[in-house]
């Protein structure tokens, strides 16, 4: 049986590796917006929006994530080593596709969409169009550590992860001083860099291997990876794009407590985003044993576990963070950032469910059920900023409500076709 202690075991270093990246990235981050809250503004944006489009195109990723879990988990290697290089030649093509996107036509985006103008809209792009390399490395990087999960080998993750961190927090204090932007720009880049170095070494020999092996797998990758690019278009658009669209257009001070809040709210949210990576390595063998649903207990327990654990500490040093990145805010926002926790408490629910659902087969209704969900969401949040009553607090009130209902369904579907 797959206890508390193995599944913390696996998790513990994923989850230390990003708190430890998170926390040496407000560093790199100080660094590099210079205490200018236009800075801090428009780099936090612009890493939402890469964030968003790395979870929206890493869609196929999760779906290599799945089936290769699954063929690993069964022995059937070459199978296994069909799908790895499958999933190279699809990340490759949608990393370059981007970032050609993102060189001709960031700038038209950035101001059409978040409404960024004058000195704003010059550093931002500048900022975007030097980072452009950032999804076909994220890409890789996730295809790479999906390597070393399967093997249940997360302490690597943890160091590589760790040391790229510190690399970048170098990089920053000695390139923004000569470069402003642009070398926090080259320092993103460069760490990304260094982590993809790194994975390629550990994990060359099974790269070396699907070299040599015909890639017949791409069409069902894609197959089953467009409803989970659907699922994430939603999400990221919802939630990340059209949500900081909403958010930058409440004024610079919002925004730039938003920027120190989405920070803060990133290292608490930590353990539901690893505990649902968990589920879809261990589901093979728990469904082989037959304890699904023990299994999704021990899940929920040990990701609200870890997530209070955070939550505390950083809400209560949230003041501090706060004149860490910008001296400019001086509204207290210790009870800012609890109401946002609170109202994105059901996150470790939503992550594991929408993950059990999504590896026993069941994507398509997670994406309908999520197209119903989130557009209806969408108008009330529409409706609020035509009628000019849209506030920081209805944003997240929206977006809570949100996890809520799709959590519920989630679970009520998982019990109804005897998955749980």
């Amino acid at each position: 049986m797959i206890d508390s202690k193995e599944v913390n075991r696996f998790a513990g270093p994923l989850v230390l590796t990003n708190i430890g990246q998170i926390i040496i990235g407000q560093l790199a981050l100080h660094f590099a917006v210079n205490n200018s809250s236009i800075i801090l503004s428009g780099i936090s944006i612009i890493q939402n929006m890469l964030f968003a489009f790395g979870g929206l195109l890493g869609a196929f990723s999760l779906s290599f994530n799945i089936k290769s879990s699954k063929a690993y988990s069964n022995r059937q290697y070459s199978r296994f080593n069909d799908l790895l290089k499958s999933n190279l030649i699809i990340n490759l093509i949608i990393g370059t596709a981007f970032a050609f996107f993102v060189i001709f036509y960031g700038e038209t985006m950035l101001s059409g969409l978040y409404g960024f103008r004058g000195s704003l809209l010059a550093l931002a792009t500048n900022y975007l169009v030097i980072t452009s390399p950032y999804i076909i490395l994220t890409l890789l990087n996730f295809s790479l550590t999906n390597l070393l999960r399967v093997q249940k080998e997360t302490r690597p993750i943890m160091w590589i992860g760790l040391a790229s961190s510190v690399l970048d927090v170098l990089l920053n204090y000695v390139l923004v001083p000569l470069l402003g932007i642009r070398g926090a720009a080259i320092s993103t880049i460069i760490s990304l860099c260094f982590v993809s170095c790194s994975y390629l070494y550990m994990v060359y020999p099974m790269i070396w291997k699907s070299l040599f092996v015909k890639s017949t797998t791409k069409l069902e990758l894609v197959k089953f990876g467009i409803p989970l690019v659907g699922q994430e278009v939603l999400e990221s658009v919802l939630f990340i794009i059209v949500f900081d669209a909403f958010m930058a257009r409440l004024g610079l001070e919002i925004l730039t407590i938003y920027a120190v809040i989405s920070q803060l709210l990133s290292i608490i949210r930590v353990p539901s985003f690893v505990y649902s990576t968990t589920v879809s390595v261990y589901l093979p063998e728990a469904e082989k044993m037959g304890y699904v649903k023990e299994f999704l207990k021990t899940i929920f327990k040990n990701s609200y576990i870890a997530s209070m654990l955070l939550a505390c500490p950083v809400v209560l040093s949230s003041n501090i963070l706060s004149h860490f990145l910008s001296d400019e805010i001086t509204t207290n926002i210790v009870p800012i950032t609890l109401y946002t926790f609170l109202a994105m408490g059901l996150s470790p629910i939503y992550e594991s469910s929408k993950m059990l659902l999504q590896s026993f087969g069941n994507e398509k209704f997670v994406l309908h059920t999520s197209i119903l969900i989130n557009l209806a969401s969408v108008m009330i949040l529409t409706i609020l900023q035509f009628l000019n009553v849209q506030t920081y607090w209805s944003l997240y009130f929206i977006y809570g409500l949100n996890l809520f209902v799709l959590s519920l369904i989630f679970l009520r579907h998982a019990s109804s076709e005897k998955i749980i």
